[in-house]
């Protein structure tokens, strides 16, 4: 049984039995099965690609990216060059990234996924590269399509030991360009701009 099948069985049932408690057991069936119908018409709805996957498909291609990295948020930026290359997986669900760059003489890779949750109108950010073996998630309200996104999430500084609350911006400046902007705030610390990553289609 497929995953997605198998919970909406099993939360549809809970849901069932609660309202169902004072009938009889030959009474229930019918009322068990309407709300399983209800149950997947609902997951069928939210599974399927809405408008902010249509707007997210629009960033396929390859891009062209430049970054800059604050150490000190009073000092210059130390900045960085990079490609990616976006796709759409899974039937247009997620966004997946793959950039290559450089900064300095080092060299790096990172992975990313970018998806739009329809029943909680979030979206979520996860990224992964070879300067670190931390995940980042980040998640925001979706709000409205194509207009900038605000997410949150937390990493530990390897240096310290500190949780630090980061707070990224997404931002669509058109259908050719858009940017990412992270700001940090470690515990008992004001927050900080920490980097910016503007990408370019490339043409």
């Amino acid at each position: 049984m497929a995953p997605r099948l198998w919970l909406t069985l099993a939360l549809t049932a809970l849901a069932a039995a609660a309202a169902a408690a004072p009938a009889s057991a030959q009474g229930t069936a019918a009322p068990e099965a309407a709300g399983q119908e209800q149950a997947m018409a609902a997951w069928d709805r939210a599974s399927a690609p809405g408008p902010w996957h249509a707007f997210l498909a629009q960033r396929v291609g390859k891009w062209k990216v430049s970054g800059r990295v604050w150490n000190d948020p009073a000092g210059e930026p130390s900045e960085s060059k990079g490609e990616a290359q976006l796709d759409l997986i899974l039937g247009g669900r997620f966004l997946q990234e793959h950039l290559k760059g450089t900064s300095g003489k080092l060299s790096f890779e990172g992975e990313g996924l970018l998806g739009c949750d329809n029943s909680a109108n979030t979206l979520t950010w996860v990224w992964v590269d070879s300067m670190g073996t931390m995940m980042s998630v980040l998640t925001g309200p979706a709000g409205d399509v194509g207009k900038p996104v605000e997410m949150r999430g937390k990493l530990t500084d390897p240096a310290t030991g500190r949780i630090i609350n980061l707070r990224v911006v997404l931002t669509f400046l058109s259908p050719d360009e858009f940017k990412w902007e992270y700001f940090g705030s470690p515990e008992g610390y004001e927050e900080a701009r920490m980097m910016e990553m503007v990408y370019t289609r490339a043409r």
